[in-house]
């Protein structure tokens, strides 16, 4: 484990390197001629190579990447977007996750009790539906029922300076729960077949033979071997996350990374743009990583080389 982080962490980066390789050539070759491009009706050769001396455009292409990587991190604000705009997208996103997780399991082990009943019919005609419902659907929806028609929370997720924590959880309950119900559907779904499959093993047979109950059978002998599946599903779930999570910050007019992306968009402010989407591979690489770590927590019988 000690070795595998450092090699992880390596790797990590590195493709964030290969990612940024390919967002910066793939704007190079759909940008043609830049300064034609900025210029636009007021383009002359003279001030096309004018601009292209100013830009840096008249410097090889390795060149041109070095001052493209300076300007997002001075013109592209990196640091104000991670100091401002990452922390109410963090906080949505790792409170959604623990969210749909809690909730999975308690799913996904209800039904496993109740096979073949009218309980597990019903939570998969559940799950089944949420998988098949878009983010913005849902959130949409939540706001309307819960805001807009009965008012029970606020219809923004951006509460008032000076407030409690219980008046911060009321403001953050119906973004929270949109983007984790996005997720609850297939999470739960993978964690129900995988509890089949482990309570098909002669271990959990011989526990059940020595009478143990149910409850007890599923916590010590298949939780956690029915976990590892969820666990890679869970890093695999990230970049689907990632985008509803920009369709629920507009819903509910959360500062943070999504709002920053679409606006930097909006305002053809493409270095502040370019940088936000960096920002979110990063937090799905790095997600990723942090899956394959918990994968040696869950089960000690995986070694890492």
């Amino acid at each position: 484990m000690i070795r595998f982080i450092p090699r992880r962490t390596i790797e990590a980066f590195l493709a964030l390197f290969g990612l940024s390789l390919v967002v910066f050539f793939v704007l190079h070759l759909d940008h043609g001629d830049p300064a034609r491009a900025l210029l636009g009706k007021e383009w002359t050769p003279q001030r096309g190579a004018t601009l292209d001396l100013k830009l840096g455009l008249d410097k090889p292409v390795f060149v041109q990447y070095l001052l493209w990587m300076r300007a997002l991190f001075h013109v592209g604000g990196l640091g104000t977007i991670v100091k401002h705009r990452l922390p109410p997208t963090l906080e949505l996103l790792i409170m959604s996750v623990m969210v749909a997780l809690v909730t999975s399991i308690l799913l996904a082990q209800w039904q496993i009790r109740s096979v073949g009943s009218l309980v597990d019919r019903g939570v998969s005609a559940l799950t089944g539906m949420l998988s098949a419902v878009p983010g913005f659907v849902i959130g949409s929806l939540l706001l309307y029922l819960l805001s807009i028609h009965v008012t029970w929370f606020p219809a923004s997720a951006v509460a008032p300076r000076g407030s409690g924590p219980l008046e911060w959880i009321r403001y953050h309950i119906l973004p929270t729960t949109a983007l984790a119900l996005c997720v609850i559907g297939p999470w739960t779904r993978q964690l129900r077949s995988s509890l089949g499959r482990v309570a098909q093993s002669d271990y959990v047979r011989t526990a059940r033979s020595k009478g143990m109950s149910e409850a007890r059978v599923i916590s010590r002998h298949m939780r956690r071997n029915a976990l590892l599946p969820l666990i890679s599903l869970v890093g695999l779930s990230l970049p689907t996350m990632m985008n509803t999570l920009i369709a629920i910050e507009i819903i509910y007019g959360v500062q943070g990374a999504g709002t920053a992306l679409i606006g930097s968009l909006n305002a053809i402010l493409f270095a502040n743009a370019t940088t936000v989407a960096l920002v979110f591979a990063c937090l799905t690489i790095f997600g990723s990583m942090i899956a394959d770590l918990v994968y040696g927590l869950v089960d000690p019988r995986i070694q890492y080389r």
